[in-house]
């Protein structure tokens, strides 16, 4: 398989910190940066940025990127819910974002990362033809196991629901088990970054990096220091990213094209998620 590397975004909601300019400034930024470099992204996007920022959201799809599911109200709360609730959580947050956006969103993202059968299983009930809310390490999420750093089939037999869904890892530096993304490299800096993307795509493993708005627009204020540390270079270690990856051969794909190239494949292979072998989840 060839070398792929998909930018994702997630566009979490304003919180006190982080005001409502900054997520519309932010998405401008990589969406300049994206045309700069005529590549395509995946934006995550909560139903409530949807409904707060139509026009934001509207600009992602008129530039031709994905806009996919990042849960309600990014509410890392709302996996604790039963199946059934959160077949129907899902279901609101999905129609909100067609609403807005007039084309349904085919891949989801966790909030927080935070994911379980039951959400897995409310996915496939609504139609959904990916997730990419775990980590391929177990220091973040909801478990505590090593799940496939390449892309993998579930069935969860929750609801009924046989029909496949592709997880697609986020992707870690196999040196320092954190993900591939905008804080983390703007903590540990741009060779880190680097390092961690070589050695993915050196065996073969798609590159899923994943930054947000807040981590591209230059402040010295937030919550903690590592909220705004390097904020004012990170749109350019962004862009010595994407120019590596693409020196690399590494082809850009959205997610929801990964997914589909991974279930045109023959060497495609499930693994059945069940009580009996991810008893934390």
């Amino acid at each position: 398989m060839d070398r792929y590397f998909i930018m994702t975004v997630d566009v979490d909601p304003p919180v006190f910190s982080i005001p409502s300019f900054i997520v519309k400034d932010g998405t401008v930024l990589l969406l300049n940066l994206f045309d700069k470099y005529k590549l395509k992204a995946t934006f995550f996007v909560p139903s409530i940025v949807a409904e707060r920022f139509p026009d934001t959201i509207n600009e992602i799809v008129e530039r031709k990127h994905e806009v996919a599911c990042h849960g309600l109200k990014h509410d890392p709360r709302e996996i604790f819910l039963d199946v059934n609730k959160q077949i129907q959580t899902i279901r609101k947050a999905t129609e909100t974002i067609q609403s807005v956006t007039g084309l349904r969103p085919l891949g989801f993202r966790a909030p927080l990362f935070k994911i379980n059968r039951k959400c897995w299983a409310a996915l496939q009930e609504n139609g959904y033809i990916y997730d990419s809310s775990v980590v391929s390490s177990p220091l973040f999420g909801s478990h505590k196991m090593f799940f496939s750093a390449k892309p993998f089939f579930l069935n969860t037999f929750e609801t009924g629901k046989n029909n496949d869904l592709i997880e697609i890892p986020v992707s870690v530096n196999p040196f320092l088990l954190v993900p591939l993304g905008g804080t983390w490299m703007r903590i540990f800096g741009l060779k880190w970054c680097k390092v961690g993307v070589k050695i993915n795509l050196a065996f073969k493993t798609p590159v899923i990096f994943y930054i947000h708005p807040k981590d591209v627009v230059p402040r010295k204020y937030g919550k903690t220091w590592y909220y705004y540390r390097n904020t004012e270079n990170c749109l350019r270690m962004l862009e010595e990213v994407i120019k590596y990856a693409k020196r690399s051969g590494a082809k850009f794909l959205t997610a929801c094209e990964l997914a589909e190239l991974y279930k045109r494949s023959p060497y495609k292979r499930h693994e059945i998620i069940s009580n009996s072998n991810v008893s934390d989840l």
